[in-house]
C-alpha cells in the first residue's frame, strides 16, 4: 500500500522524471502538480495546500523563525541561480555602477523573496550599498495587482517602503523612470521587449557571476522541498524516500544533457560547449544536494537573512532540515 501524496513543483529537467513517473519514490505515489513558483509559494505558505512542495528558502526560514512548524524540509535544492543578472536600471537615472544606487528608488516584488536576499547581500557586501540606503517600492512585477505579501513580515525599522498602486506595475514604473532600479526573479517585460529605457545593472553579468563563484564558492540556493510535518511525523521514512527520488531525478537529467547520441536533448545549439564551460568553473554537478555539501552556502544565506531582518535569531543549517538530513540522508 503506497502513500498518496500531492507534489506542487516546477517542471524542470531535474524534476521531469518525477512528473512522468519514470522515477517513483519508494512507498509513495506522487500526484505531480506543475506550478510556477510565485503562485505555488503563496498557496503553500498560506494554506499548506500540497503534501510536498517546492518552496522559497527565505519564506521557510521566516516561518520557522516565527514559530510556524507546519513544514519540515529535505535538502533537495531544486532551484539555484546567480542573481546579478536580475537587477535592472532605468537608463534615465544615470546609474553606471552599483554604488550609484545609494539614495535611489528600488522596486521589488517582495522583500522576503529569496532572490532579493542574495541581491541585497551582493550590493551590500561587494559594493557597500545597504538596504536602508535605498527607498523601496513593492508591487506587481510585470502586471498591476493588489499587492499582498505571501506571508506577513515586519521590515527593519530603517528600511522605508511604499506599496505601489494597483494601477501600475513595477516594470511600467521602471520604464517611465518613476523608480530607478528593479530587482526580481526574471527579466521584466520592458527589458524583454528591448526598451531602450531599461538596462541591466551588470551588462557583463556572466563574467561578474563567474568571478563571484570563483571568489566565494557560492551558487545561490533559491528553493527547497518541504513536507507537511503531520505527514512526516506519521511516516518519517517518507523524507528519505522523497530525497532519494529527487536525487535520482537530478541524476537522470544530468545523463540526458550531453548529446552523446548526436541529437540535442534541449534547444541549445552549443550545449556541449556550455556544459564544458560550466564544468571548468563549477565542477560536474553545480546542483549538488545535501546539507553538508551546501553547508557554507546555507550558513551564508542564514547570516544574510538575520542581517536583513528576515529572521530574528541566529539559525544553523541543522535547524532547517529533518534530523535524517544532518549527515548523509
Amino acid at each position: 500500500m503506497k502513500l498518496d501524496l500531492t507534489l506542487g513543483c516546477g517542471l524542470y529537467d531535474r524534476t521531469l522524471s518525477l512528473q512522468n513517473g519514470s522515477i517513483v519514490p519508494n512507498g509513495v505515489h506522487l500526484d505531480f502538480v506543475p506550478m510556477y513558483p510565485g503562485e505555488l509559494f503563496r498557496r503553500q505558505a498560506r494554506h499548506a495546500e500540497f503534501d510536498v512542495a517546492e518552496f522559497s528558502m527565505s519564506t521557510y526560514c521566516h516561518l520557522l523563525d516565527e514559530g510556524d512548524r507546519r513544514f519540515v524540509a529535505v535538502p533537495a535544492f531544486i532551484s539555484k541561480k546567480f542573481r546579478h543578472s536580475d537587477i535592472y536600471i532605468s537608463t534615465k537615472s544615470r546609474i553606471e555602477t552599483p554604488e550609484d544606487l545609494v539614495g535611489k528608488r528600488m522596486g521589488a516584488m517582495e522583500y522576503q523573496q529569496t532572490a532579493g536576499v542574495w541581491q541585497r547581500a551582493h550590493l551590500e557586501h561587494d559594493y557597500g550599498v545597504r538596504p536602508n540606503q535605498m527607498e523601496w517600492y513593492f508591487g506587481g512585477y510585470n502586471e498591476p495587482e493588489d499587492y499582498t505579501e505571501r506571508v506577513p513580515i515586519t521590515l527593519p525599522p530603517d528600511v522605508h517602503a511604499t506599496t505601489v498602486s494597483n494601477q501600475k506595475s513595477l516594470d511600467q514604473m521602471l520604464e517611465l523612470g518613476e523608480i530607478d532600479a528593479l530587482m526580481g526573479p526574471s527579466p521584466p517585460l520592458s527589458f524583454r521587449k528591448g526598451s531602450p529605457a531599461v538596462a541591466r545593472l551588470f551588462p557583463n553579468y556572466q563574467e561578474v557571476e563567474a568571478e563571484y563563484f570563483r571568489r566565494s564558492g557560492i551558487f545561490p540556493i533559491m528553493h527547497i522541498v518541504v513536507i507537511k510535518r503531520e505527514i512526516y511525523e506519521a511516516a518519517p521514512w517518507v523524507a528519505q524516500s522523497l530525497y532519494q527520488a529527487f536525487n535520482e531525478a537530478k541524476a537522470a537529467a544530468i545523463r540526458e544533457l550531453p548529446p552523446d547520441n548526436g541529437t540535442l536533448f534541449c534547444m541549445l545549439p552549443w550545449i556541449s560547449e556550455h556544459l564544458d564551460e560550466v564544468e571548468s568553473i563549477m565542477g560536474p554537478d553545480p546542483f549538488v544536494y545535501g546539507l553538508q555539501e551546501n553547508r557554507m552556502v546555507l550558513e551564508t544565506f542564514l547570516g544574510y537573512s538575520l542581517e536583513q531582518g528576515l529572521i530574528r535569531q541566529p539559525m544553523t543549517p541543522e535547524d532547517l532540515f529533518v534530523p535524517e538530513a544532518h549527515g548523509d540522508i
